[in-house]
């Protein structure tokens, strides 16, 4: 319950206002000092901080940004690319002439065995 006070000029009630020492009158607006019964502590405000609006990204200007940020990467996965198509080729192929060659030498070195037999 709020209890109030009449003003010292014109008898007027007034209702003493929370955190403070003095007040002007609601009716005649001279200055009060609020009796000390009366003083009560001042309830704390909240105020709502509006988040920061984030900046929005047009990307007609950005473009020739992110193409220059990305572009190390993609000449990176371009060689990678490259050299993948290049070693899928180069194993097989000299996986295979490996083992040609294995079986040809194979065969020059059983010749002077194959050709003693038919002396």
């Amino acid at each position: 319950m709020t209890q109030t006070f009449h003003c010292t000029g014109c008898g007027a009630p007034n209702k003493p206002e929370a955190g403070q020492i003095s007040m002007a009158c609601a009716y005649c607006g001279i200055t009060l000092t609020i009796p000390e019964e009366l003083r009560t502590r001042a309830i704390p405000r909240v105020e709502k901080i509006q988040p920061k609006a984030k900046p929005v990204v047009s990307l007609e200007k950005e473009a020739p940004e992110l193409l220059r940020k990305a572009q190390p990467l993609a000449i990176k996965a371009w060689n990678m690319y490259a050299y993948w198509t290049w070693i899928r080729w180069v194993l097989p192929t000299c996986l295979t002439i490996f083992v040609v060659g294995f079986f040809i030498c194979m065969a020059l070195g059983a010749l002077p065995f194959v050709f003693n037999l038919f002396r």
